[in-house]
């Protein structure tokens, strides 16, 4: 599995993969209710698949009321908004290898992470931005990707 150093938008990341997948951080789970998850940062030409780099990164994750595109100010067609019109139920901070955890009470919820000072989320289903649900005494985990500086 090769290893290489990166840094993307001037921050300072040190785990990134090239031709594989970054580890997934479940041996760091410790928490009974709610949920945990990976950040991963792509970038580069993923045509053919495996020329990028993808590195585990800290970030800011926001975890919101579940959210759907009338509840926020989208910036143009692009993943990042500039406000999020639903309440803020946690914010939790990413480690260095990408791993975060957050306690929750059962329901639905929206995940977004901080870019520049932009809100970002890339995925959507049919009814929502990132939706994630939390249920009773389980721990629901998520794989975030933050791709805006990929091809594929």
């Amino acid at each position: 599995m090769p290893f290489i150093s990166c840094s993307v938008d001037s921050k300072p990341e040190s785990n990134c993969y090239s031709q594989t997948n970054p580890p997934r951080n479940n041996q760091k789970v410790s928490i009974e209710q709610g949920l945990w998850g990976d950040v991963w940062f792509w970038s580069g030409d993923f045509m053919p698949v495996g020329r990028g780099t993808i590195c585990q990164v800290k970030r800011e994750v926001y975890v919101y009321e579940l959210t759907t595109n009338a509840d926020v100010e989208q910036i143009g067609f692009t993943p990042f908004y500039s406000a999020i019109n639903t309440n803020l139920v946690a914010m939790v901070e990413s480690d260095s290898d990408g791993f975060f955890q957050v306690e929750l009470e059962p329901g639905d919820y929206s995940l977004f992470v901080k870019e520049d000072g932009k809100f970002y989320s890339n995925f959507h289903s049919s009814t929502a931005i990132f939706p994630v649900t939390i249920n009773s005494n389980q721990v629901s985990e998520v794989r975030f990707d933050v791709t805006y500086k990929a091809t594929f």
